[in-house]
């Protein structure tokens, strides 16, 4: 049953950016509801961060942990890091070298320890 150290190593290789890595922990079909993007495949939701890495540095730091076998719910600290100017950036403008930080809750539904369905919010940003 995935645990809370299984959810660390699928987010210490997204932190990596390791895109296989993260993308093993996909179903072919995931559902990807997030704050920045709506997608379906784990094609869409690979592509959907090699974008968003390549123009930010993202961290995101596990605070707490709820799970079983079919369903994990997180609560996350998101950090970002602008590499470079992006004014429509879909959660609001960012600047080179601004600085993100946010707290945010993320449902995992799962299906053979693979995500079938993410669905994440943000709580509140931290100023």
């Amino acid at each position: 049953m995935p645990d809370r150290a299984w959810l660390q190593a699928y987010l210490d290789a997204f932190n990596r950016n390791d895109f296989a890595g993260f993308g093993a922990y996909y179903a072919d079909d995931v559902q990807f509801f997030g704050q920045a993007a709506t997608l379906t495949g784990r094609e869409a939701v690979l592509d959907f961060y090699r974008g968003v890495k390549a123009r930010l540095d993202e961290q995101v730091d596990l605070l707490s942990f709820v799970g079983s076998e079919a369903m994990i719910a997180a609560e996350i600290r998101t950090t970002l890091v602008a590499k470079e100017d992006w004014p429509d950036f879909p959660t609001g403008p960012l600047m080179q070298g601004q600085r993100r930080q946010s707290i945010n809750f993320a449902f995992y539904d799962l299906v053979d320890s693979k995500f079938t369905r993410i669905r994440s919010a943000r709580f509140r940003r931290i100023e």
